[in-house]
Formats: structure tokens, sequence, C-alpha cells
């Protein structure tokens, strides 16, 4: 006698039987995934190539004011002299083009999030996508824009112009992690979006990992940096439109996920102005967004991190040129490095703390305590660094400092969904520009520091850093919502 056989509900939500759920949230895990890889590749892949910018678009030619200063102090003619201040001004102007990408990014984080809130993140996406990589084309651009103006600019001018039009990068870039989580937050159970997040941050330093590799090859096999950069954009370009046409902000919208996997995605998480209650936009309390203590202490653990994290992605090649006569052209893999350690420590961070949660039943707990720890670790990292004398042991520390800070990514995210509900798109992108502030303050610390010290000063005010964000994630608690029950939509 045969059994009849019953079908596999596994994961079926309550009230929905004989029915097992789609997965189709998974490959918009994998479409997400693909963006995040995009935006560290546009936006690391510069650090390569900064050695052929200072040369090609003359920032390292002296000034007249440096001139004179030279010839006051009778080194007119010191040809070490002039090599030293030609570096330290190349320096100098390369943190300003980094700089200036990141205060794009200060400056547009917070709208791109609202627009994900009130606009959802399909057409968001798109329009962003589409800003971003034009102005990386523009990157490979910046002499002939320059000579519209100028029929022989001066090193002023290409400075400018390259500021420009990486701040003009940093506008777009800036609305597409707040636009991620977002949309994660509808696409996933809340129990999930811990692993969720840590894949799309393993994604993201996976494309940062191979952006030194990538624009090397790309400069070699195109010609110049120049054209490479044109054929990141004219890629970027075909992404968003093809995202366009596939993504859907809601799963309801999606024909190809059934009603199991919507009401799976939806359970556990049915309390008043959840991300899931997205019928109409929420009513943002604008005050609340800039004065509640557990926010802020969010914005903190997010300023004090990416101001140490993002030396890596801007002059640790320069670092390991000036301080252990490491050509460029021989640091991709060592530069490259700590983002893929980091990437991998993004994925195991998603879910320990999504495990956590599970084990503990607490929310607050499950975030902030990974946080801590990883920060911690970190700043101890970055004191050791400063006592490292050869190049490979300093990039060992770094990658541990990469993968201990990279543990506590993911959390963050989902903490700003977690508090954020309905507002989530608002709140992320408002960390996400008190982040920013500390990367775009990054460089221009470390070259200032560099500069009046040494480089392995810039590793104790980068261990300062992380420490205070340590003590951040302490005061940080998931579990209290940013809104509050019965909030007005309109």
């Amino acid at each position: 006698m045969t059994t009849k056989a019953q079908p596999n509900t596994e994961n079926a939500p309550a009230g929905i039987t004989g029915v097992r759920p789609t997965r189709v949230r998974y490959l918009v895990l994998v479409l997400l995934c693909s963006l995040a890889c995009l935006t560290y590749l546009d936006r690391i892949c510069i650090m390569r190539v900064q050695g052929e910018i200072e040369r090609d678009l003359d920032f390292d030619r002296l000034s007249a004011r440096d001139e004179q200063a030279l010839a006051a102090k009778g080194l007119a003619n010191d040809s070490e002299a002039r090599a030293k201040l030609a570096q330290d001004r190349a320096t100098e102007r390369m943190s300003w083009v980094f700089s200036a990408f990141v205060l794009g990014y200060v400056l547009f984080g917070l709208p791109g999030g609202w627009l994900a809130d009130r606009f959802r993140p399909r057409a968001i996406i798109l329009l962003i996508v589409l800003w971003w990589s034009l102005f990386t084309a523009l990157t490979g651009g910046v002499r002939a824009l320059a000579g519209l103006g100028f029929p022989r600019p001066e090193p002023w001018v290409l400075v400018g112009t390259m500021v420009l039009v990486r701040f003009l990068f940093g506008l777009g870039e800036a609305g597409a992690y707040p636009n991620v989580a977002r949309a994660l937050g509808r696409w996933f159970p809340f129990r999930e979006r811990g692993a969720a997040q840590g894949a799309i941050w393993l994604s993201s330093r996976l494309g940062g990992a191979v952006a030194p590799t990538l624009i090397g090859t790309l400069v070699g096999v195109a010609g110049g940096w120049q054209r490479a950069f044109w054929i990141l954009g004219a890629a970027g370009m075909l992404w968003a439109l093809l995202f366009f046409l596939w993504f859907r902000d809601r799963p309801e919208e999606k024909a190809s996920a059934n009603q199991a996997e919507c009401a799976l995605i939806r359970a556990g998480a049915a309390e008043p102005e959840s991300i899931y209650q997205d019928e109409a936009p929420a009513q943002v309390p604008w005050a609340r967004l800039f004065l509640s203590s557990n926010l802020l202490w969010l914005y903190v653990a997010s300023f004090t991190a990416n101001l140490s994290w993002f030396f890596y992605v801007t002059f640790l090649p320069k670092y390991l040129k000036d301080q252990f006569h490491v050509d460029y052209s021989h640091s991709e893999i060592m530069t490259g490095l700590p983002l893929l350690v980091g990437g991998l420590a993004c994925l195991a961070g998603g879910r320990l703390s999504d495990v956590l949660i599970r084990s503990t039943g607490s929310k607050r707990w499950g975030r902030s305590l990974q946080g801590a720890i990883g920060l911690g670790v970190a700043a101890a990292c970055a004191l050791a660094v400063s006592r490292a004398n050869s190049p490979w042991p300093v990039i060992l520390i770094i990658c541990i400092a990469s993968a201990f800070q990279d543990l506590a990514l993911p959390a963050m995210w989902s903490a700003s969904v977690d508090i954020g509900g309905r507002c989530a798109g608002t709140v992320g992108g408002c960390m996400n520009s008190v982040g920013a502030i500390g990367a775009m303050l990054s460089p221009l610390v470390a070259a200032k520091v560099a500069s009046l010290w040494n480089w392995k000063a810039v590793f104790v005010v980068f261990a300062a850093s992380y420490f205070l964000g340590a003590l951040a994630w302490l005061r940080v608690d998931a579990s209290r919502p940013f809104l509050q029950p019965g909030h007005l939509t309109r």
C-alpha cells in the first residue's frame, strides 16, 4: 500500500497550508548585491589610479606661492625639498578630490533615503545609478571638461574640475544604500534582514576588493585611466535599465512571488508602523530624527567607523608607497585584501546578528553587542599598525581591523530598518550621511596629520575614533521604534 506524497510546506506561514513559499526574495537579494558591488567598484577604482591622475592632471606641480616659500627658505634649487613639497601638494589636492565625493554623499544621503520612503526604491535607484554612472564616465574626461573654459588649464582648474565631477558623482551614490535597505526591509522578514544585509555588504566589499585589479586591467586594455572610467560608466547605465525592467518594490507586485512568500515575509512583524505598512508614506517627525538619543548614538557609531575605515579606500596605496616604497602597481592585492576580508566578515556578521536575536530574544543586544566588540578590536588593531615596520604585517593587521569593523556593518543597517520602520529609508539616509561626514574628514585628517607628524600618528587618531564608536554602540537600542503607534500618514 502506498501513501500519497504530501506537499512540501517547509517555511509555509500560518494560515496558508499546502503551498510552498516561492523564493523570489533571494533573486531580489542577488540583484541588490550586484548593485552593492557596482557602488564600491565605481567609488574605489580611483584609489588605484591616483598616481596616474596626479601625474596627468599636474597635481604635483608647485604653485607660485610654493616657489616663493622655497625661495624664502633658500631651498629653491634643492631637489629633495622640491620633491617633498610636490609630493605633499599632490597628496593635499588628491585629498580634496576624495573628500568632494563624500561631501556629495553627505548632502544627498538624507534626501535619497526620504525619496525611497516617499516614492519607493525602484524609480529612485534607476535615476541615481544613471546619474552616478554619467559622472563615473566624466571622471575620465576631466581634462577635456576643463579645456572647455581654459585652453591651457592650470593645476587649480584641473583640480577644481575633478572635485566638481566627484562631488556630483557622490550625490548619486549617496542614495544607494538607504534605498537598498528600504527594498530589503520590504522583501525580507526581520529575522532574515541581518543575513541579507551581510550579503549586501559582502558584495560591496568584493566590489572594492577587485576594483584595484580591475581598473588596473582596464587601464592596460583600454589604453589609459580615462577610457577605463568610460567603460565603467557605460556598464552602470546598462545595469540601471535592466534593474528597472525586472525589479518591483513590493512582493505583492511581483507575479512570480506567491501569496505564501508574501505572508512569510510579513510573518512575526505585524506591529504598528512597521515597514510592511507601506500603503501610504508616513510623515517624518524631523525633530525626533535629529534629537532622538537612540538615533544619535547610532549616528556616532557610523561617524567614527567611517572616519577610520575610509582611509583604507583612499590613501592606503599612498601610505604603502611613502612608508614602505611599494609602488601602486605592486600594491593592488595588498589594498584589495582588507575589503575582501571585511566582506566575508559582513556575511558572518549578518548571520551572527540574526542568531543572537533568535537565541537571546533581545533585538537590542542582537544588534549592539557585536558592534561594540567589533569596533573595540578594530581600535586595538589601529594602535598595532602604528608600531608595525614592514608592509605585509601592516596589511595583516589592517585586515583584522577591517574584519571586526565590518562584523558590525550588517547590524548597523539592520538597526536602522528596525528603528526606522516606515521611515527606514529616511533613518538609514541620515545615518549614512553622518557616517559620510566622517568619511569626508578621513582623507583631510590623514593628509594633515601625516604632514605635521607622520603616517603612524594617523593610525593613533583612527584608534581613538574606533574606541569612541565602540562606546556608542553600547547605547544603541534597536528595539525602540522611531515612529510611535498611530503616527499620521499623508
